[in-house]
């Protein structure tokens, strides 16, 4: 059978050949085809377009840490983020000096709530400063000054994981205003900080992640860590139950 295909005497046609493999591209052509999933260009694209995307309403868990090595502060909670309105409830534990303090917000589309300690609840108007600040114009911000900034794909340090667009670099304390408590930017200023270490992880639906601050002058050290985390859809956040 063998000499018979060879021959083309068989009264079976042979099999046709396959046709020949395509020529493996060369450094030349591989630089004009599409960009690979690691591809920093195109990773950088991918982060201008979800800062450039509109937000989409959310629910997270918030955490928020600032020290400066006399104060500590730290706030957890669940938010809701909408583009009419923010609301959510906080426990807050602020430490100076040994000394303790326990205070609890719950912020509703109509009022605001606080109680420090087992204080009765006092009622007062939404504040004007946001549960979470927006992130992207630090975002962009990063990017305008260096676009080297952008740092690829990081590891999200939460439950569900996942990576997220990462960006380090260093930006005024007045560009970092909206991201920072009254009291912060009070210190910065006493301290006279020009500028503050800038470290943002945003996931890949545009969210942020974690922005980490980190700010020193004369001596003087500041840090603020802010992470979103267990993401979901929004939810109306009610007055405290036992008011």
């Amino acid at each position: 059978m063998l000499a018979a295909a060879l021959t083309g005497c068989s009264a079976t046609p042979a099999p046709p050949r396959p046709a020949p493999a395509p020529p493996r591209p060369t450094a030349t052509s591989a630089s004009t085809t599409a960009p690979g999933p690691n591809d920093p260009a195109q990773e950088l694209a991918q982060l201008r377009a979800a800062l450039a995307a509109a937000q989409q309403p959310f629910s997270a868990i918030l955490s928020v840490q600032v020290t400066d090595g006399t104060l500590d502060v730290r706030r957890q909670g669940a938010i809701n983020v909408a583009p009419d309105a923010q609301t959510g409830a906080l426990g807050v534990v602020s430490v100076q000096q040994d000394a303790r303090t326990q205070t609890y917000l719950t912020v509703t589309r109509d009022a605001a709530w606080t109680r420090t300690e087992d204080r009765p609840w006092t009622r007062s108007p939404r504040p004007a400063q946001p549960l979470l600040v927006d992130h992207r114009p630090l975002a962009q911000a990063l990017l305008r000054a260096d676009p080297g900034s952008f740092h690829g794909m990081a590891k999200i340090r939460t439950l569900h994981g996942g990576t997220g667009f990462h960006l380090v670099g260093r930006l005024p304390v007045a560009q970092l205003a909206d991201a920072l408590d009254a009291d912060s930017r009070a210190h910065l200023a006493e301290h006279q900080v020009p500028d503050c270490a800038t470290d943002l992880l945003i996931d890949d639906a545009g969210r942020l992640s974690e922005l980490t601050l980190s700010c020193e002058a004369g001596g003087y050290a500041f840090r603020s860590t802010t992470g979103l985390a267990e993401f979901g859809p929004v939810a109306e956040t009610p007055p405290p139950a036992d008011l």
